[in-house]
This record gives structure tokens, sequence and C-alpha cells, in this order.
């Protein structure tokens, strides 16, 4: 006899593919690849000689900072190669909230072609599943919040990874993962590169490159890394398939960006809500989203607009 569990999974599975099939129509823009440019760094050359004699150890810094964060905003860019056929879709730009307990993160996309316009997932809230706003209604009624399963996202190819994978810290505890995986089955050749400008900040970076032995178990062997010259947070990834050119669109398998990224203190409940859920919010309380922090729940400033995300 099937569970209950998988019953109910199997209706969301239904209910979601149902609901993503009128959203095929439409997307993000046409899929481009923009390779970042040089800069320069102060003090360079000295930082330099620290990273190239130990860059894993430079990584576990990065790492160490990214522990230290309670919450945040950001700019959040991702673009993947998805689907059976691996196709590479356009780049994704999103506003970001990001709250490591209880573990909540919200997406705004900022682009109107995109097909879905918000995204918010709370532990421990909504069954534990993602609410998903999409820009547009089915048959021209007005969109309505779906909530589904966070692998729901991955199993139908809309991401890489599910929202409960989402954060600086995830990223750089896979990263320091894979290489110490791939050093089993050969050498992972970590260089320093040129200091490079990167996200819609433009945020001076590291710029470190790392090849993974053949055996390494992800396709994409050519990984550039970018930790932030003032903050030592990561603050963008490219992972590059085998191919003539190794950095092309014909290459690219994978792209996140962490731009602008501001930590606080933390973030109040406020912030993980739906937009279209926010007038029943404010209903019931006038200072919901005020953001004093002497709230109860903590809250540190109003919910940012988009204007403090791309200056």
């Amino acid at each position: 006899m099937r569970s209950e569990t998988n019953v109910t999974e199997m209706v969301h599975r239904k209910s979601f593919l149902a609901f993503l099939l009128p959203l095929l129509a439409f997307g993000c823009a046409k899929p481009t690849v923009s390779i970042p440019t040089g800069s320069r760094i102060e003090g360079f050359d000295e930082a330099s000689k620290r990273i190239t004699a130990n860059p894993v150890g430079f990584l576990q810094e990065s790492l160490d900072e990214t522990q230290k964060l309670n919450a945040y905003t950001l700019t959040f860019q991702r673009q993947e190669r998805l689907g059976l056929l691996k196709e590479l879709k356009p780049q994704e730009n999103m506003r970001a909230e990001f709250r490591e307990s209880p573990f909540s993160v919200r997406f705004t996309w900022l682009d109107d072609e995109c097909e879905y316009k918000q995204a918010v997932y709370v532990k421990g809230k909504n069954s534990n599943n993602v609410l998903l706003l999409p820009r547009k209604g089915v048959i021209g009624q007005p969109p309505k919040v779906q909530s589904y399963p966070p692998s729901f996202a991955v199993l139908f190819g809309k991401s890489r990874n599910p929202i409960t994978d989402f954060g600086a810290r995830r990223m750089m505890e896979r990263i320091i993962d894979r290489i110490e995986k791939a050093k089993k089955l050969g050498d992972v050749v970590i260089k320093l590169r040129e200091p490079t400008e990167i996200g819609p900040n433009k945020e001076p970076c590291f710029y470190l490159e790392l090849r993974y032995p053949a055996g390494d178990e992800f396709p994409c062997k050519l990984q550039d890394l970018y930790i932030s010259a003032r903050t030592k947070l990561p603050v963008a990834t490219y992972l590059w398939l085998p191919g003539k050119v190794e950095r092309s669109s014909e290459t690219l398998d994978g792209m996140y960006v962490y731009g602008g990224l501001k930590p606080v203190d933390t973030l109040a409940d406020s912030y993980f809500i739906i937009d279209a859920d926010k007038k029943q919010a404010l209903a019931e309380s006038d200072d919901t989203l005020a953001g004093d922090p002497a709230d109860a729940d903590g809250a540190t400033g109003s919910p940012p607009a988009a204007d403090d995300y791309f200056p």
C-alpha cells in the first residue's frame, strides 16, 4: 500500500507539472555569457604569495568568514545548463534575502520577462515547502501562490540545486568537499590568476582557477572562483565543461554570483513573505514591515528596494 507521504508527493508532482506547462512558452532573455574583466588590488603581490603557498587554506579562510554570517541581502545571479538536453538557460537576476536560523530564503526575480516573480522558503513553515509566485497566471487569470517541495525545482529541471542549498557558506562547503574528494583521484591544480572585478557591483576579487582530475565525479573539470579582496567572502563561481574553447557559451555549465552581499545581524519574518501576501500581514500588524531592531522578531530595517541592489 502506498504511504500517505508518497500519495501526497504524487499529487504535488502532477500539480507542479500542470503549473509549469503554461510557463514553458516564456522565460528570461536569451542566454549569453559574460567573461569577467581584470582589476587592481592594493597589496596583491604580497597576498598572492600567501594564497599561492596554501590555496586550500585560503578557501578555508573564506569558509570561516561565511560561518560568521547570520543574515544578509544580495543580488543573486544564476545561469545553469538544465534539462534532458543540458541546454544553457538565460541568466537570472534576483534580489535575495537569507537568514541562517531558522533557515530562510526569499528570491525576487528582477527581470520582467522571467516566468517567476518570487519564491520563499522558511524551514519549519508551510510544511517545509517552497512558496512560489509565477509572474503570470494560467489563461489570463491572476497569478496564484503555489506550494511545492524544494526538490521539485531540481526534479523538473528548473534549477540545479534546491533552494535549501542556497547560501555563501554552503557554496564554500561544497567546493572544499569536492577538492578533498578529488584529491584521492589525482591532483587538484589551484592557480591564482590576475585579480578581477565581478558581479553587478564590480567587486575586486582574488581569482582562483581550479582544475580537477579526470576521475572527479562532476563533468565540469574547470572552475573559476572569485573571493572578495575586501571581505574574503565568495562573490562568484563559474563551472566549465571540457571544450575546444575553455570558456564560452558552449562550455559554461553553471554560473553563480553573490553580488553586493550586505551582512546584517538578522532579518525579521516579515522579509520572508510573498509580496502578494503582505497586504494581509500589514492588516494584522501595522508595524510588521517596520523592521525596528526593538521588535520581538529582531528585524533590521525594512526590505530593500531593487535600486539598492543594482547601482
